[in-house]
């Protein structure tokens, strides 16, 4: 095998590739012949106008669902009497007298019910309960 060296008295190794004559005077001119024109951009004024017709209605939305929200997750302040009933029912150590102090006027007023029985009903409830003697005894 051959030693590489490097002089500058040998000769060197030509690439086999060669330019033509004047081929870079007018690569210049041909690489801008073939770019295409400065075009400016236009842009359309509908498509500006998109946008605030987009932003306009979001705020629309906005506004129309902030009530409907609020009136549709709103808590109530007051207690359905079904409710007072079965908490009442369900706590008996409760006395007449804790419920008159808790409760307001308007609120015992609305619980008192009217019984208007006619000394024939009374008579008939008394006659068909058979567990009128459990209820004396409780």
């Amino acid at each position: 095998m051959k030693s590489f060296k490097i002089n500058e008295n040998e000769p060197k190794i030509s690439s086999g590739f060669t330019t033509p004559e004047g081929y870079f005077e007018s690569f210049e001119s041909k690489v801008l012949a073939q770019l295409p024109a400065n075009k400016t951009k236009v842009i359309a004024f509908y498509r500006q106008k998109t946008t605030w017709y987009y932003a306009a209605a979001a705020v629309v939305v906005l506004l129309l669902s902030i009530p409907i929200y609020q009136n549709f997750y709103k808590s109530s302040n007051e207690v359905d009497a079904v409710v007072l009933e079965e908490y009442i029912a369900t706590h008996v150590d409760i006395s007449e007298e804790d419920l008159a102090t808790i409760l307001e006027d308007e609120d015992l007023e609305k619980i008192k019910l009217e019984l208007n029985l006619g000394e024939e009903a009374i008579e008939d409830i008394l006659l068909n309960n058979n567990d009128l003697e459990q209820y004396i005894l409780d």
